[in-house]
């Protein structure tokens, strides 16, 4: 026979102090757990939504990102008439050649970060096809004029749509801001290819190449033909695999965070432990009268380790709403394989909840399992010798 749920309700309510002493620490837990998992997660997402799995990036061989690669015009020529690429309706391959380079930008609020300042010709938006333009219009090629993500244009000085902003020796005119369902690009200032070259001093050289494919095409057949061709000789993967190596910084963090909370964890845990010890010592006559009524010692067990389990998730749930309000908070992060600043937004997915609740759930578990077995051991004469 079950010793009923509202008992362990009304001994809460009664220990209200040691009660929301202990809630207290656990929701504050799994508050620190649910804003940190949700910044990992915006990172994480930022990158990897940058690739689309219908895309290809090709660099030099050996080069760990775009940022360190090298491209000559011969290799591009070779690459970009190769089978299995899109084209557009004029019949021209939807080959993207694009430069990336880093320049240092001030922010609106003081102090400055590394952004990819990135060279493109106006095909990147037919290859790119999640970026759009949401103010002004696209920059014209042979000219010093850009358009900024969105994530860039309200972040530092110079960036809004009209500005003038400064890179190299020159200055460029901002002339729109294009979103990309907030990828990374959306951290980038994108203009004329040749005028980045110029002003980057990089002569007649291209950072990467990214290739819009047929659909059906067999992009492992592809990939070795662009390794082994002696006119390109160059490294290629889809958009998808390149992002998912470059977030291996946010899967470090995921680890790292779960490290931490797991060491926050045993205070809560210790803090729950104490409490349900206190429950125990205050109520060995109850614990008596629930024997001599009948109730078996694994009931009394059950019963004492639900009320730990009950305290945690209801604390686990006071976390959780603390930390709804960081949903959707815009921030920026250093990726430290490119060095360049990234904007993104912190992401309380429904995942991130349910494991924040079952974190909660096991602190209780933890926390009552000793307490509980010591209210199962007492018997009926050791209680009562406490009346």
């Amino acid at each position: 026979m079950a010793i009923p749920l509202k008992y362990n309700v009304r001994s809460l309510l009664v220990r209200r102090i040691s009660t929301a002493m202990t809630a207290g620490g656990i929701a504050l837990v799994v508050a620190v757990f649910v804003i940190v998992m949700a910044m990992v997660t915006g990172i994480g997402a930022t990158i990897t939504d940058t690739g689309a799995p219908n895309n290809m990036v090709v660099v030099r061989r050996g080069a760990t990102t775009e940022t360190y690669s090298l491209i000559t015009l011969d290799q591009f020529d070779a690459l970009r008439f190769l089978p299995g690429i899109q084209h557009d309706t004029a019949g021209n391959p939807l080959v993207s050649p694009e430069l990336p380079v880093q320049t240092a930008l001030e922010r609106a609020g003081g102090g400055s970060d590394y952004v990819v300042f990135r060279g493109v010709l106006p095909v990147a938006l037919e290859v790119h096809d999640q970026v759009h333009l949401i103010a002004g219009r696209m920059f014209r090629t042979g000219l010093n004029e850009v358009i900024v993500g969105k994530g860039v244009a309200g972040r530092y000085a110079n960036c809004a749509p009209g500005a003038t902003l400064h890179f190299g020796r020159g200055s460029w005119r901002v002339v729109g801001v294009f979103e990309a369902d907030g990828s990374s690009f959306e951290s980038e200032i994108w203009g004329d290819i040749h005028h980045v070259q110029d002003e980057a001093q990089r002569g007649a050289y291209y950072g990467s190449a990214r290739i819009k494919l047929t659909p059906g095409v067999d992009a492992k057949a592809l990939i070795q033909r662009i390794a082994d061709d002696p006119r390109i000789n160059l490294e290629a993967q889809s958009e998808s695999d390149y992002y998912s190596d470059e977030a291996t910084v946010a899967n470090q963090l995921r680890r790292l965070v779960l490290l931490v909370a797991v060491i926050m964890g045993v205070g809560a845990v210790f803090g729950a432990m104490n409490t349900m010890y206190a429950a125990v010592s205050a109520r060995t006559v109850e614990i008596a009268t629930l024997r001599a009524l009948g109730f078996r010692p694994g009931s009394v067990m059950f019963s004492f380790l639900t009320e730990s389990i009950v305290l945690a998730a209801g604390a686990g749930v006071v976390g959780v709403l603390l930390a709804l309000p960081m949903n959707g908070f815009s921030t920026t992060f250093l990726n430290f394989l490119t060095f360049s600043t990234l904007s993104f937004s912190f992401r309380v997915s429904p995942m991130i909840i349910v494991e924040a609740l079952l974190f909660a759930a096991l602190m209780g578990l933890l926390g009552g399992w000793l307490p509980a077995r010591q209210a199962m051991r007492l018997t009926v004469v050791d209680a009562l010798r406490h009346v």
